[in-house]
């Protein structure tokens, strides 16, 4: 296994998002505008729709579920890596309807925020680059060594 370096913490942003943002997208864009090529978000706050990916291992795609309903979020997990050679964000969510029921998955455009509180920790060391893998299907770390 290839030696990782530790990273070392940059800029940290905590900031909200406005009623009726993608959540993803807003993300996005703030990770973008901020140059911020590689770190970790978290994120809580509340949704009046959703859109998580389940990804089926088999056909390699993701199996999009769309809930149309108000919902809180219980948390948004991820992190921000360089795609195409731009910012990317991965992460997943979580969120509870009123009877506090859970679902979630891998967080995707169509999330709609009724309020959101974000939280990005910038990280500064070799970036990770994400590229298409064979054997999976999906864009993860090419830099990456896996853990022995």
């Amino acid at each position: 296994m290839a030696e990782e370096k530790p990273f070392l913490t940059g800029r940290t942003y905590i900031f909200r998002l406005d009623k009726g943002d993608d959540l993803l997208a807003a993300i996005q864009e703030f990770c973008h505008d901020y140059q911020i090529k590689c770190g970790v978000i978290t994120a809580l706050g509340a949704v009046d729709s959703v859109t998580f990916g389940f990804f089926d291992q088999k056909k390699r795609k993701y199996v999009k579920t769309s809930l149309a309903q108000e919902l809180e979020v219980l948390n948004v997990t991820g992190n921000v890596s360089i795609m195409d050679d731009k910012p990317m964000v991965h992460a997943h969510i979580t969120v509870a309807d009123s009877s506090g029921k859970t679902t979630g998955g891998h967080l995707m455009a169509g999330t709609r925020v009724f309020a959101c509180e974000v939280f990005v920790q910038e990280l500064v060391g070799t970036l990770k680059i994400r590229k298409a893998d064979k054997a999976t299907g999906l864009p993860i770390w090419a830099n990456a060594a896996p853990r022995e």
